[in-house]
C-alpha cells in the first residue's frame, strides 16, 4: 500500500455530455477501462465489465470507461447495444494519457487515496476485478 503511487488527476468529456474528473472521485475506488469499439478482446471482456460495473454500483466504486476511438457513432452504438450504463470518456489518442504502445483493453484499478493499486493488460476477468476491487473497499480510507 505504501508503494503506491499516487496518480495524475486529469479530466475527460463524457460521451452524453458534461466533464469527468478524476480528482471529484476520491473516497472510492476507480475502475478505468481503455477500450475501442475496433478491439476484439475488448468486445469479449465487455459483457463482464458490465456486470460488475451494475453489481457495484450502489457501493463506493466508480467504474468509467475511456474509449480511444474517434468514430462517435460507432461508440454510441458500442454502448447500447452491450447495454453500458457507466459513463464512457472520450479520449481519443492523446499520448498524454495513453502512451505509445498501451495494449487493449487495459485497465487500471486505484485506490480510495487516489493512488495506482493495479494495472491489468488484456483482459480481466470479472471474477479478478471482484476480489482486488473487495480488497481495496477493506482498506482504510484517506
Amino acid at each position: 500500500v505504501s508503494e503506491r503511487k499516487a496518480a495524475a488527476d486529469f479530466s475527460l468529456d463524457n460521451i452524453e455530455g458534461g466533464t469527468w474528473t478524476f480528482a471529484e472521485h476520491r473516497g472510492k475506488v476507480v475502475v478505468v477501462n481503455y477500450w475501442a469499439t475496433w478491439c476484439p478482446p475488448c468486445r469479449i471482456e465487455t459483457p463482464g465489465l458490465v456486470a460488475f460495473a451494475n453489481e457495484y454500483r450502489d457501493r463506493d466504486v466508480e467504474f468509467v470507461g475511456v474509449t480511444v476511438d474517434e468514430d462517435a457513432d460507432a461508440v454510441k452504438a458500442f454502448v447500447k447495444n452491450y447495454q453500458i450504463k457507466y459513463p464512457i470518456l472520450n479520449q481519443g489518442f492523446d499520448p498524454n494519457i495513453v502512451g505509445d504502445g498501451m495494449a487493449l483493453p487495459t485497465t487500471f484499478l486505484y485506490d480510495q487515496k487516489g493512488h495506482l493499486a493495479k494495472k491489468y493488460t488484456g483482459i480481466v476477468l470479472e471474477s479478478t476485478l471482484r476480489s482486488d476491487v473487495e480488497l481495496l473497499l477493506k482498506e482504510p480510507n484517506l
